[in-house]
């Protein structure tokens, strides 16, 4: 990969590890002070507040990015808009709660709902210096606020369910980390608004983000039907259970994910039509990829159990199966991200909104059979497939723009996949000799052992990552 984008994989992937970690100590000190229900009704709230979330984005922030003049006003009317959304959607948010509550079942959510639903207005403050910063890839300074976030959301948490608070300490904990991290994006970034406010502009990016938000909304659509169909069969209890599988199988394997995207979008961008190059930085970050997510979809597949049973004793045990299953989810969903950012950035969009409403049709046409003949193993089943024929659509339609054959997908997987055949075999000889009653120690010393088996296999069939590796030694011992 260029050297420019492997620096910001470098800065952002540290800062997102940073913020993943903090999330997943988070989550897995919760677990053990909240119950499934708790877990499940702020799953099933949240489905809202997140789709509401993606409207007062509306692709604002994409289509400044992507804006390649009149750049200073389109900062200042991107920045009125989205305050302005966000607001209207606040007030909207306060008469809709008892209307989501008596869909869910759940009388108790309407003061929860009216209160997470702050978070709206807050993005529309954060959106543009937050995207400014993506734009010029200035990703050390984004160190900053995503850490406030995720120290703000950690201690909230934690101190909140600590005291009692149930799942008011999840709705807590989601405010206070946006309004920090809001705050720390204002006083790391140079841009202040004028309040200049262009109708032309306006249109501009509203067009390109309607085109954007169209396709993110099927997206969202296909993220929260499981819960919504969970939710409405199957209750509370199980929903908990399931998202807190989809949120550990979720929480790590998107974490490269992210910092890949945060940079290849603008990376993409600036390119223009350079498909050779595109191509390159395409096949490169889908082979890190793939193989961070095979990595921990190994751990999870044979190690999962060990682990809940380890850390919770019977509690959580429920969510063993659901686990192995959603693994494989996140893989195929963060090598899907990188398809959609590729279409996105290249002019694309189109495509991948067919792709993410293809994946939207598998899903509902499935998940009602999946739930009544499987519960929450046929939903994650019937989710996991959707994705995964999603994911090979978008790997053709993509191989399509940037000229990449089917020899240069293999090439770019082959390490990775191999390295997980051993890792594999490695996770099922350590089962064989980690003590019965469960020990996170020794559970510890076999992911270490597996983690270098599995890298000691990429690097000696990964001629291009020793490459890499190399080259980074170089420059370090440079500097």
């Amino acid at each position: 990969m260029k050297r420019s984008v492997l620096h910001g994989v470098a800065w952002v992937g540290g800062i997102m590890f940073l913020v993943r970690a903090v999330r997943y100590l988070a989550l897995l000190i919760l677990a053990g002070l909240l119950t499934p229900v708790e877990f499940g009704v702020f799953a099933a709230l949240y489905v809202v507040i997140d789709g509401m979330v993606l409207l007062q984005g509306f692709g604002i922030g994409q289509a400044l990015i992507y804006r390649k003049r009149e750049t200073s006003e389109a900062a200042d009317t991107s920045f009125l808009l989205s305050v302005g959304i966000g607001a209207v959607l606040v007030v909207a948010a306060w008469f809709l709660a008892p209307v989501v509550a008596s869909f869910y079942r759940e009388e108790a959510m309407t003061p929860l709902f009216r209160a997470a639903s702050v978070v709206l207005v807050i993005h529309g403050f954060r959106l543009v210096p937050y995207r400014l910063l993506e734009k010029a890839l200035d990703f050390k300074k984004k160190l900053v606020p995503a850490t406030a976030g995720s120290v703000a959301y950690f201690a909230t948490a934690v101190l909140l369910a600590s005291r009692g608070a149930g799942v008011w300490s999840l709705v807590g904990a989601s405010v206070a980390s946006v309004v920090l991290e809001t705050v720390a994006y204002w006083i790391v970034s140079s841009w202040r608004p004028t309040f200049r406010f262009s109708r032309r502009l306006a249109l501009e990016d509203l067009s390109f983000g309607w085109i954007v938000v169209g396709g993110s909304a099927l997206i969202f659509a296909f993220r929260s039907v499981d819960r919504i169909v969970i939710s409405r069969f199957m209750g509370s209890h199980t929903l908990g259970i399931y998202a807190f599988a989809y949120s550990l199988a979720n929480l790590p394997a998107t974490l490269f994910v992210r910092a890949l995207n945060t940079v290849l979008f603008p990376s993409y961008s600036s390119l223009g039509d350079d498909r050779e190059q595109q191509r390159s930085l395409f096949l490169r970050a889908t082979s890190f990829m793939f193989a961070a997510g095979l990595l921990y979809t190994t751990g999870a597949v044979f190690l999962g159990r060990y682990f809940l049973l380890a850390m919770y004793g019977q509690k959580w045990l429920e969510a063993a199966v659901p686990l192995a299953i959603l693994a494989f989810f996140a893989l195929f969903r963060s090598l899907s991200a990188l398809v959609g950012d590729l279409l996105v950035a290249t002019g694309n969009p189109n495509r991948f909104r067919a792709i993410t409403g293809l994946q939207l049709v598998l899903a509902a046409g499935g998940l009602y059979f999946g739930a009544t003949l499987g519960g929450m193993v046929g939903v994650a089943l019937v989710m996991t497939t959707a994705q995964a024929i999603a994911l090979v659509v978008g790997w053709i339609s993509a191989a399509r723009i940037v000229g990449a054959r089917a020899g240069e997908f293999a090439a770019a997987v082959r390490g990775p996949m191999a390295a997980g055949v051993v890792a594999s075999v490695a996770s099922v000889l350590a089962m064989r000799v980690l003590p019965h009653e469960g020990s996170l120690l020794a559970l510890l010393a076999a992911v270490v052992g597996i983690v270098v088996v599995f890298l000691a296999v990429w690097a000696v069939l990964d001629a291009k990552l020793r490459s890499d590796f190399a080259r980074a030694i170089r420059r370090g011992e440079a500097t």
